[in-house]
């Protein structure tokens, strides 16, 4: 009868062991109620760009604290989808800013207080946010300006390009960073610059492809920055194709997320190698850091935040693969600013704030078409 019983109870166990063990494509197990739920609501993933910059740091955040992470691509009309959310019981919402979705948690916000509305990409240094929401800025200044001097010292032609979406602040405000990094490292270094526009800016990758191409062929700009989203793909194949063509000394600069990893981990090897290093935006670092001080029972800080280099959100990717083909001058230059900007010893200067004149004086200064291109709007 013994022998009965244990010979059931090892059954009994095997079986537990088998419904227990989880394989690689079973959906991870649902989380315990205490959980905190986070719905993240965008456009699309797949630009290459901030949207999968954010999706990889809340997949972070999922992995080192336990959370739940929701994504819900929406297209551009996000809205719904926010207060969706919000009515749901999400401890977090995350979604990119717009005007819209502004005046949502403007209107809204209080209607849901133990909802956490975290709007990113910010534009407004004035903005006077409701008690639940974390809008953040981040100091894409201070990222361009570094890939801004590493490319000045990387360029054989001393002539730089930047691809940019639309003319927006926030937009400027990594040009701003640039043109100043390139003329910092090397006062003969120069910009060509142009701008996507029209109706899809943020996913023409062959209009950015021809626009690189173009920057190249009228101003030998052999290192090309594109700032557009998905967009950018086509400034880092028309780099590709350059190299084809036999310019030995062009590279693409990446934008938002390390693209050279992305690149490489999508199995685009041979575009990968284009890609010098990338202008990083660390998008989920402030909803991360939120994340770890509610696990360590602390009190965030919500409201507006600037995130930059001294936050661990800003800077350029320094993966393997840069510090294998970026000359010493350039990995010399890329820690002394970062170094410099930590112990507040350099101060990297910003287009918010600057009046539209401030901003034309500048460009046309510091680059080699401004004439063509001007800065219309603020």
């Amino acid at each position: 009868m013994k022998k009965l019983i244990s010979l059931v109870l090892v059954l009994i166990l095997a079986v537990a062991l088998v419904a227990c063990g989880k394989k690689e494509d079973e959906p991870t197990p649902t989380p315990a109620e205490d959980t905190i739920k986070i719905c993240f609501v965008c456009t699309s993933l797949g630009d290459n760009s901030f949207q999968d910059s954010c999706a990889t740091g809340l997949y972070q955040a999922r992995d080192d604290f336990g959370v739940t992470v929701d994504i819900r691509q929406v297209g551009d009309d996000h809205v719904p989808s926010i207060r969706e959310a919000a009515q749901k019981g999400y401890d977090i919402v995350v979604f990119g800013y717009d005007s819209n979705s502004q005046k949502l948690v403007d209107d809204e916000a209080k209607e849901y207080p133990n909802t956490t509305f975290f709007m990113y990409d910010m534009g407004d240094t004035s903005y006077v946010a409701p008690d639940n929401v974390l809008a953040v800025l981040y100091c894409a200044n201070e990222s361009d300006f570094v890939c801004g001097a590493i490319s000045a010292l990387m360029s054989t032609t001393k002539v730089t390009s930047w691809v940019g979406g639309m003319e927006y602040t926030s937009l400027y405000d990594f040009l701003v960073g640039w043109v100043n990094g390139v003329k910092y490292a090397d006062e003969n270094a120069t910009t060509a610059y142009s701008w996507i526009a029209g109706e899809s800016p943020w996913s023409d990758p062959a209009k950015a492809k021809e626009l690189t191409k173009s920057l190249y062929n009228n101003y030998k700009a052999d290192i090309a920055h594109g700032v557009a989203g998905q967009s950018g793909d086509g400034v880092i194949e028309a780099i590709y194709e350059l190299r084809e063509a036999g310019v030995a000394g062009a590279w693409a600069i990446g934008v938002d997320s390390d693209q050279y990893a992305v690149f490489m981990n999508n199995e685009k090897e041979d575009k990968a190698e284009v890609i010098l290093t990338s202008s990083l935006k660390k998008v989920a670092q402030p909803v991360y850091d939120l994340i770890k001080t509610l696990k360590e029972g602390g009190t965030p800080k919500l409201g507006l935040q600037i995130y930059g280099i001294a936050q661990g959100a800003a800077g350029a990717a320094d993966n393997d693969y840069f510090k294998k083909v970026a000359s010493p001058e350039a990995l010399a230059i890329c820690d002394k600013i970062t170094a410099d900007v930590l112990a507040g010893k350099l101060k990297v200067q910003s287009a918010y704030g600057m009046s539209l004149e401030e901003l034309n004086a500048l460009f046309e200064a510091t680059t080699i078409n401004y004439d063509t291109q001007g800065i219309h709007v603020i």
